[in-house]
Order: structure tokens, then sequence, then C-alpha cells
């Protein structure tokens, strides 16, 4: 595995089901709800969007699939749809091209890291800011219906791109405040200037792999459906393994933050009955900062 160049080649098949996956997606998990669809890595339904399928009267994946083909309404980029957790039978039928292997993380116990998932946007909708995938794995793209672009910045520009952790664990700082929008903002992003921007355009029937580190974010430029799924192998696995080692710590501190935060108030505050001596500074009383 070339692990400093993307990698784009043919990918016709797939999906290994006589029915149309559009088809089979609507038959077989129609009536779920699209919140019901995610798996351990991300959630299709986001923050505001919530309002957005309600305004559009849109709850189910079938009343999604439906709308989506009848391109009628503007709708959502529905996204992160987990095939371990929410559509297994939609898993057996799909066969990863043998450039994605081997993967020791395809595994349904492993979704956190593996985690193959379907996306489905119309045209025009963006994935959102620039970013790394967690904890150094590779990462497979199959174009399944439509056009892709695919805007890629090689690991090193990483000092360049405005960079902030992610709220995910491991925690590391693998967003970024860049978008296919704000590229020419050199006043606002004056660092932009010396990074070295890929664009590519990913039509149906091809994949590419994605080395690991490497920048990236999406637009849909026709109606789209994608295959995406996170890869670990001999050429990734201890740099894997490390970054999550490294995340350990960050979390143990916001799960003790969050369990202070749910203590009732009167547990968090000393009893008047219990008062005693403290021998450190007064310094030692203020509130420590955590950097995340």
């Amino acid at each position: 595995m070339n692990k400093q160049t993307p990698k784009i080649f043919a990918c016709s098949e797939l999906w290994q089901h006589k029915v149309p996956l559009l088809d089979f997606l609507e038959e077989h998990y129609g009536e779920s709800t699209l919140d019901q669809l995610g798996g351990s890595y991300g959630w299709p339904v986001r923050y505001r969007q919530i309002e957005d399928y309600a305004r559009l009267k849109i709850d189910t994946l079938g009343e999604y699939i439906r709308a989506f083909r009848q391109a009628d309404q503007q709708l959502p980029y529905l996204r992160h749809l987990s095939l371990n957790r929410a559509l297994p039978s939609v898993r057996k039928h799909i066969q990863d091209p043998e450039v994605f292997k081997p993967n020791w993380v395809n595994h349904p116990r492993l979704d956190r890291l593996g985690g193959p998932e379907l996306f489905i946007g119309q045209a025009g909708t963006v994935f959102g800011n620039l970013h790394q995938d967690q904890a150094a794995v590779h990462v497979g793209f199959v174009q399944l219906k439509g056009d892709k672009e695919i805007l890629m910045f090689p690991p090193e520009d990483g000092p360049n791109l405005y960079r902030s952790a992610g709220r995910q664990f491991p925690f590391e700082p693998r967003n970024s405040a860049v978008k296919l929008d704000n590229l020419d903002d050199y006043e606002n992003y004056p660092k932009l200037r010396h990074t070295k921007p890929r664009r590519i355009t990913l039509r149906a029937g091809q994949a590419m792999l994605l080395p690991s580190d490497w920048w990236h974010t999406t637009r849909n430029l026709t109606d789209s459906v994608s295959y995406n799924i996170r890869i670990v192998n001999a050429s990734n696995a201890a740099t894997a393994l490390a970054r999550h080692l490294l995340g350990i710590p960050r979390w143990l501190i916001r799960l003790m933050d969050a369990q202070v935060q749910q203590r009732p108030a009167d547990l968090q505050r000393p009893s008047p009955h219990c008062r005693f001596k403290s021998s450190r500074s007064p310094a030692a009383d203020q509130p420590v900062a955590h950097n995340f």
C-alpha cells in the first residue's frame, strides 16, 4: 500500500445484489427513522438538521429516499449510515475492493475504527470542514452514483490549516477551520498560501484509497451515493494504536469532569461540619484549566 499518494481505480462491483442499492434500502430499512441509522463514529442527523427534517416532514429512510429520487425539494446531506450497526443486511452484499485489503478493523466489534458507511446527498451538498479521519486510519471511498469532488491536502500541510481538536476520542487536532468556500480567503487564513491543495472528481464506478492523515472534505457535484470504510493494517496499525493510547488521559479527564458536573450541588460543596486546615497555598485553590 502506497502510504504517500491517494490512489484512484475502477470499482464497479462493490454492490453484490441484483436489487439496486436504493431499492434494497427502501425495502428492508424504509421504516427505520433517520436517527437510528448511525454507528459509533458519526451521526446521520446533526444539530439543526433535526429542524430541517421536521420542516420537510421526513422522518424515515424510506421517506428520504423517495424525496431524493423526486428531487423537488432541497434535502440535508444524509451521512454516516452505519452498515455494521444499523444496516447489517446491506453489509452482507458489499464486497470491498482488494485495494482496501487487508483491513484488520473490518468487523462489527471494531466499528469505531473501521465503520463502513453510506452517504446519500443531492447535488451541491457538502460534507463540511476540512478534517483528518481519526487515529491515522486510511480511508477507502467508492462512488456508487453520481460525481463527487474531493479536496485534499497532504499531512505536512496540517500546521497551515488552522487546526482544532476533535470532540471525539482520542481528541486529536484533526479538524480545520478551512472549508471548500473559503480556500481563497487569504485575509483571514493567510497560511493557506503555503499549502498544496489537490482536487479530484470521483465518478460512479471509481474508488479511491486515501492514505492516513491526509486532510479532506467533499462536495457532491451531482446527486450522489457513496460508500466509505476506514482501514487499519500493518502499514498504520502501530500509529493508530499509539494515537488511541495518547487520548486516554484526556478521555479520563473529560469523564471525571462530566461526573462532577452531574453531581447534585449539595454534594459538590464541602460540608460546614467538615472544616479542616489546608496546607496548600491560595493559588492551589484556583480552578485548573484543562487544554483539550
